[in-house]
């Protein structure tokens, strides 16, 4: 029943549809230039005079019809402006990378990527993206994805080096940090003349100071590298608005290295390993030479020279030289010496230096059979009666 009730409906329904679809391609194979400027026209009007929702849907539908004309770039960007104004920022994002990525030749192109990198500070400043109308969770994301799009549909605008640097930033927030020392790396391989270049190496450091100062295990190594970072960074940019933060990190990293070594010098003093106890404690007095630990470093290094003695401490594993070593060590140290001067006309080396300890010499190969000698027949001894 129903099937016969509405089988009419859907052939009516075509009969119309069929005309409409038709006059819509005429309208197009037919478009010129003037019938483009007119629909353009039409829409501008809606957008002067405030009809925005107008608007959206004139210029939408321009671009439907006319895709490659002179004006489309401008529609294009006037849909992503007009939906920035209402508030849309996600929309207006997309609306902005499609301007730049279906017509990369528009003279709005860096206005709309610098409104691109805005839009995505939004988000990683906590704008918080919003479903069926609700802010849900924060957008550090959705920035994130911004940034990735803006540098692979524009990565060498003037605007690249800021959404390079705050992916960056974005990485850092989630703890990423192997990729945010990575995404600041890009920035100096990549732009490495541009104004967020000192950030960057600054970021990288304060990573690594980051990983050798919190937490519940204390990378050493990454306090090391803190510090080179640091100091590269002072002698590349000592006119960073950050260069005086960076000589206190500096400061910071030497008390908590040297605080380290300490630790470190201590356990091994308790556990009378005293060898590895001084290679610490030097190290402390060297790092840090007027603080307490190295004074404390001093006392205790002496104290450990009175108690087990200078061999006991000696690193390495060096033992006294016999007097047939120090005689031959002596004798060929003189004939390098001597046979190295260029003007040498004195008398030979063995003159000079005469042989305390004789050589010994290795035995003779054996080159031929004739060199082996049989050995002389040994009868065996008669028994005794």
């Amino acid at each position: 029943m129903l099937s016969k009730i509405f089988a009419p409906i859907l052939i009516v329904a075509l009969l119309i549809a069929r005309p409409v679809a038709a006059q819509e391609r005429r309208e197009t194979q037919a478009s010129t230039p003037s019938d483009a400027a007119t629909a353009f026209a039409s829409a501008k009007q809606y957008d002067e005079a405030g009809q925005y929702e107008n608007a959206l849907a004139s210029y939408r539908n321009f671009l439907k019809i006319f895709p490659a004309a002179a004006q489309a770039s401008k529609a294009q960007f006037r849909i992503a402006q007009i939906l920035e104004e209402q508030g849309n920022a996600s929309k207006a994002f997309d609306a902005y990378q499609t301007l730049v990525s279906r017509y990369p030749d528009t003279p709005e192109f860096e206005q709309a990527v610098a409104q691109q990198v805005l839009i995505a500070n939004q988000y990683l400043q906590g704008k918080r993206v919003v479903f069926l109308g609700v802010p849900v969770i924060p957008g550090t994301e959705r920035a994130q994805q911004m940034y990735r799009s803006i540098l692979n549909n524009a990565p060498y605008s003037k605007h690249a080096p800021v959404a390079q640097f705050n992916l960056g930033l974005t990485y850092e927030r989630q703890k990423m940090l192997a990729d945010a020392r990575n995404a600041y790396q890009t920035v100096l391989d990549k732009y490495p003349n541009s104004d967020v270049a000192d950030d960057a190496l600054y970021q990288i450091g304060y990573i690594y100071m980051q990983a050798g100062t919190t937490g519940d295990t204390r990378d050493l190594s990454a306090l090391v590298q803190a510090r080179e970072t640091f100091e590269d960074f002072l002698l590349q940019f000592p006119k960073s608005e950050k260069a005086a933060q960076a000589r206190d990190n500096l400061v910071t990293l030497g008390q908590s290295e040297a605080g380290d070594l300490m630790a470190i010098a201590k356990y091994y003093d308790w556990a009378r390993n005293y060898k590895a106890a001084v290679i610490y404690y030097n190290d402390v007095i060297r790092k840090q030479p007027k603080t307490a630990d190295a004074e404390f470093a001093k006392t205790r290094l002496n104290e450990l020279r009175n108690s087990v003695g200078e061999d006991a401490l000696r690193v390495g594993s060096e033992r006294a030289e016999s007097g047939e070593q120090q005689a031959l060590r002596r004798r060929l140290q003189a004939q390098v010496e001597t046979s190295a001067l260029a003007d040498y006309s004195g008398p030979s080396k063995r003159d000079v230096v005469p042989d305390e300890l004789p050589i010994s010499r290795a035995p003779k190969l054996r080159t031929n059979v004739r060199d082996v000698q049989p050995l002389p027949a040994v009868e065996p001894a008669l028994p005794n009666q």
